[in-house]
């Protein structure tokens, strides 16, 4: 089979939507605090065949090194080139249980743990959102000792019962320039001591195989870099106007707003008004909270049960309605946008407001 075998090196920083306890993974591709460096542009061409080397380019000039060379083998922190996408696993963690959105613990049966593969995808084509499930295809395997698949091994699938979490990117719509990031969640066997991930390309038919027990050395940082709106600014599209109208952050905001010990709230205050001539219904996936490292936040409806949200809402034409979205996310993140999706109204466009 055909490999995909242009890499270049990444690091992003750790902290997940699913959280995992029990064990601890190699986390060499993750530092503890983020770098703030922008990527770059490094162009070098040579006619000696064993020093290629490929060309990374953002919009900003700082340099970084970027490599490509014929080993048909990846490891973490190694990104790869499927069209205008670029993916790289950024860690793996084998644990004996993991939390859902609500709290709730999920444990593995007996002989079983999970592997949570924490995966990156950044989209750096033009006007057009994309699928990443158009795209690539993921999937675990035990490996053999170069990193390969085992072709005496086993194969895992998904732990189904995490299939309505939000946060796993290769499930996701991306608008140009967004970067998605989460975990993936297998149950493999608690003896498998090699295990690599398999990347299908749907695009060249081209596959790739990554060495879960091996990193790279010479990260760089992959940032989003989308347009983004401010408050009070407000988008026309599939005939529906949405406004971000207030931003609440904090551990206690009063009333029913008060996160876990480690958490904030930020409760996002969003008007729409429905001038499209029929009736539109929100769903809950067309409304997500991001950080600047793509890690996704699904609603917690729980934290504002006194407060009217707009999760399976009918939104009748002509109307208009108010509400607001509460998010509940680890401490920390610099920078959050709310991100509103259109494609279930048939505009494939994502819009972006910035809160800060």
């Amino acid at each position: 089979m055909k490999r995909i075998d242009r890499r270049t090196y990444i690091a992003l920083v750790a902290g997940g939507t699913v959280a995992v306890a029990g064990c601890g993974g190699n986390g060499d591709a993750d530092p503890d605090e983020p770098e703030t460096d922008d990527e770059s542009t490094a162009d070098t061409e040579t006619n000696d065949a064993s020093e290629d080397e490929s060309d990374a380019e953002t919009a900003d000039d700082t340099t970084e090194s970027v490599a490509q060379d014929g080993d048909e083998s990846l490891e973490i922190g190694e990104v790869l080139e499927i069209g205008d996408l670029q993916l790289v696993v950024a860690d793996v963690d084998r644990v004996d249980d993991v939390a859902r959105g609500d709290g709730d613990l999920l444990e593995a049966d007996s002989g079983t743990v999970f592997a949570a593969v924490d995966v990156a995808v950044q989209y750096t084509g033009g006007e057009d959102v994309v699928a990443v499930d158009e795209a690539v295809t993921v999937a675990i395997a035990d490996g053999d000792d170069n990193g390969d698949v085992d072709a005496d091994g086993e194969s895992y699938e998904r732990a189904s019962a995490l299939d309505d979490e939000p946060g796993d990117p290769t499930r996701s719509r991306l608008a140009p320039g967004e970067l998605t990031r989460g975990e993936i969640v297998y149950e493999v066997d608690d003896d498998a001591d090699t295990l690599v991930l398999e990347i299908d390309s749907l695009i060249g038919g081209e596959t790739a195989v990554v060495d879960l027990e091996a990193a790279a050395d010479e990260p760089v940082t992959f940032e989003q870099d989308v347009d983004a709106l401010g408050f009070s600014q407000g988008v026309e599209s599939a005939g529906v106007e949405v406004t971000v109208t207030t931003l609440e952050q904090g551990n206690n905001l009063g009333g029913f707003m008060q996160s876990d010990a480690g958490n904030e709230v930020v409760a996002v205050g969003v008007s729409l008004e429905n001038g499209s001539g029929r009736d539109r219904t929100l769903s809950p996936g067309q409304a997500r909270l991001k950080d600047e490292f793509g890690r996704e936040y699904a609603d917690a409806p729980g934290v504002v049960r006194a407060l009217e949200g707009f999760d399976e809402e009918v939104l009748e034409a002509g109307d208009e309605h108010e509400g607001k979205v509460a998010y509940q996310l680890e401490e920390g993140a610099a920078e959050l946008y709310w991100v509103f999706d259109f494609g279930e109204w048939g505009e494939d466009r994502r819009v972006f407001w910035k809160l800060r």
